[in-house]
């Protein structure tokens, strides 16, 4: 059993502020005696400091974790701003880690996050939650708070944008132009985001008597190198299509790669349009068709919401943010009617 800082103080029959001086270098009224016997029993019970026990002398944390999943994605740094810009100005400092799609990873960041003096964590969950990370966030006290995601968990409040309907909006825009035969390139498939807008992407084609075609649908990971790959394995199947919806913008210009190396001109003969609306997206050749997802204001948000909780600033039936999404028409897409 895990041995905390009270455990401590009544072992060696002193006060958990005492404990806590000692742990803090800040021994001032303790005498070198209790002190050399209290690091001793921290030594022999390998306690471990948790943000309690360190902020005890100060009563408060001043440090949030930020736990995302690929700073190479240019969609993170501008949501870490968003956060960074409101916790600084809150007063807050953030610890950055990139999760780096991996759920060992993740386990081991909110580990680490819980144990070391956070006031608060802001996940970005890249895949659908399991049983580890759902023992993590269930067993610790540590407010919380989801971005870019939304989890059904009671009392975790989260902050995202409804990916259903942006690419429901998305493809209701390519039908309205006369597309009908419409790729789609996921991310993976395991991915909450990726789940939402695949639905989205079922449902407008159902609403309109699209029959769905398995052979104009394949699985991506939001890089520009499975982009391109993707693109590939879509135009090997010859299977007719007018336009490819890519699950973001790195994937939809790896696929503008693949039609530029197949001599297949972007939207003359073949339409693409991506998610996100990263800066690179405006610069390509023809500018990429996409929806914008607010990323510095979700981080912003985020981070309003979870200082407000750490300072119980937050009212019990206040809900997540949800934004909503918008599209951005350039020119990777052609009108057939």
């Amino acid at each position: 059993m895990k041995v905390t800082i009270t455990d401590i103080a009544k072992i060696a029959n002193v006060s958990v502020a005492t404990v806590s001086r000692v742990i803090n270098n800040k021994s001032k009224g303790v005498s070198e005696q209790t002190r050399t016997r209290l690091l001793k029993l921290i030594e022999e019970y390998n306690f471990e400091p948790n943000a309690v026990a360190r902020g005890l002398v100060t009563k408060k944390s001043k440090i949030i974790g930020l736990l995302i999943q690929d700073i190479a994605n240019p969609f993170y740094p501008r949501l870490a701003k968003g956060v960074e810009e409101e916790a600084n100005l809150r007063g807050y400092n953030i610890i950055l880690c990139d999760g780096n799609n991996s759920e060992e990873k993740e386990v081991n960041y909110l580990d680490f996050l819980n144990k070391h003096y956070v006031a608060g964590i802001i996940y970005n969950n890249f895949n659908n939650i399991g049983d580890k990370i759902l023992n993590i966030i269930v067993n610790n006290s540590i407010p919380l708070v989801f971005i870019d995601s939304k989890i059904d968990i009671p009392g975790i409040r989260c902050v995202y944008v409804e990916n259903e309907k942006a690419i429901y909006e998305l493809v209701s825009y390519l039908i309205s132009i006369g597309h009908r035969k419409i790729g789609f390139i996921t991310g993976p498939m395991d991915s909450y985001s990726t789940n939402e807008r695949f639905k989205g992407y079922i449902k407008v084609l159902e609403d309109n008597q699209i029959p769905i075609d398995y052979d104009l649908i394949v699985e991506g990971d939001y890089t520009i190198p499975k982009g391109y790959e993707t693109m590939g394995i879509l135009l090997d199947r010859k299977t007719e299509m007018t336009v490819v919806v890519c699950c973001n913008d790195l994937m939809a210009i790896g696929a503008m790669e693949m039609l530029e190396e197949r001599n297949i001109k972007v939207p003359d003969e073949m339409s693409i349009v991506g998610f996100d609306n990263i800066d690179m997206s405006r610069i390509v050749r023809p500018k990429l068709t996409t929806v914008s997802q607010p990323s510095y204001e979700m981080g912003r948000a985020a981070a309003k919401m979870l200082i407000n909780i750490i300072e119980n600033k937050s009212k019990k039936n206040d809900a997540s943010v949800v934004f909503l999404p918008e599209l951005v028409i350039r020119d990777s897409v052609k009108k057939l009617n």
